[in-house]
């Protein structure tokens, strides 16, 4: 390429194939994360409980990607969820787009992006989205023995999205080093 299409010494167009690039990349992580959780027998219930496998993904990416990215992760792993949720359409967008934009401000101005700091946020995402569901859906609504569905559904949801987040987190990671790699 010549001297004069380059800014600052750069290419801008490697730079933008290099952003597609990447949020390809991220998209392709957020889809297989939807249609693992919305296989009815393709991941096994343990106690009742099946893991929410679209919070850890978009919360690891907003990690990655700061506050605006996470915020746009985040509407686009909600909106995939609510694509076949039974719930109000765009009621875990809104609530994605709330967490994940924490989340990437968190990471980009107080702590570090690490597992155990992953963890953190992927518990606190899981409480709010289960809390805020059960409350919107079985208290509010009526829709019948809610504390059973606190204690037998919403809760071992959280326990087994927990166990399987470090596996998410990990993916996550090797994507964005993988991507860092090619810049």
């Amino acid at each position: 390429m010549e001297e004069s299409n380059k800014i600052d010494g750069r290419d801008p167009l490697r730079r933008l194939s290099g952003r597609y690039l990447k949020w390809t990349a991220y998209g392709i992580l957020i889809v297989l994360a939807c249609l693992l959780q919305g296989a009815p027998r393709l991941i096994p219930e343990v106690l009742g409980g099946r893991p929410i496998l679209i919070i850890p993904v978009v919360v690891s990416i907003a990690m990655f990607v700061g506050p605006i990215g996470g915020a746009a992760a985040g509407i686009a792993g909600g909106l995939l969820w609510d694509l076949y949720a039974d719930r109000l359409f765009g009621f875990n967008a809104i609530l994605l787009l709330a967490i994940c934009c924490a989340c990437g401000l968190l990471v980009r101005l107080l702590i570090r992006n690490n597992l155990l700091s992953a963890l953190l946020m992927v518990t606190a995402a899981l409480l709010i989205q289960g809390l805020f569901d059960w409350f919107f859906n079985y208290v509010l609504l009526g829709g019948g023995e809610p504390l059973y569905h606190l204690l037998h559904l919403t809760l071992p949801n959280i326990v087994y999205t927990l166990v399987l987040s470090p596996l998410l987190y990990g993916g996550v990671r090797f994507t964005a080093r993988l991507l860092r790699r090619r810049d």
